[in-house]
């Protein structure tokens, strides 16, 4: 007995208002790639979806990022005293320094 007859599958129809077209896939929307180009609904659809998107504010990378040096102090300063200790080259690639 096969599961995957056509009496089991539904017939489904083209999501665009006006078309009587059966789509040929079971998971399809539409019946062709012009009638979903075409569907009024889905523009309007796709319009309302960007202008929500558009409201949305983008901040600018200086708004979202805060980074305090605290005043009068000096970047280098700070840098040099937080790679105390560290070399430059690692123990292995001393060879090729010198």
């Amino acid at each position: 007995m096969d599961v995957h007859t056509s009496s089991t599958h539904r017939l489904r129809i083209c999501a665009r208002p006006g078309c009587t077209e059966t789509v040929k896939k079971p998971t399809a929307k539409y019946c062709s790639v012009r009638c979903c180009a075409v569907d009024p609904e889905r523009h309007e659809r796709l319009r309302e979806q960007a202008r929500r998107s558009a409201r949305t504010p983008v901040l600018p990378l200086v708004r979202q990022l805060a980074i305090a040096f605290g005043e009068g102090s000096n970047p280098e300063e700070m840098l040099s005293v937080l790679c105390q200790g560290r070399e430059d080259a690692p123990a292995g690639l001393r060879r090729l320094i010198s």
